[in-house]
């Protein structure tokens, strides 16, 4: 995995700066990451964030929790 910094907001729009995150990278994007204690996998749904107009993935935890994340894992919005 690759250790790279990525900008967080979190569920509630509010931004949680800039954090150090764990990511494997398919030929697409992130398929596996690691970030504040858990691990993600790449759900197969991908979209485009509404705000950035940025291409995303979704990610989801073991537990079920999501967030999405940017195709260069520059940028994570925990859902």
């Amino acid at each position: 995995m690759k250790t790279i910094k990525t900008e967080v907001t979190d569920t509630n729009h509010r931004a949680r700066g800039s954090m150090s995150i764990q990511v494997d990278f398919d030929k697409e994007g992130p398929s596996l990451l690691k970030h504040d204690g858990k691990t993600y996998c790449y759900t197969h749904k991908s979209g485009t964030n509404l705000k950035t107009g940025l291409p995303v993935r979704e990610m989801a935890s073991f537990d079920d929790a999501r967030l999405w994340i940017t195709l260069d894992g520059t940028q994570v919005w925990e859902d």
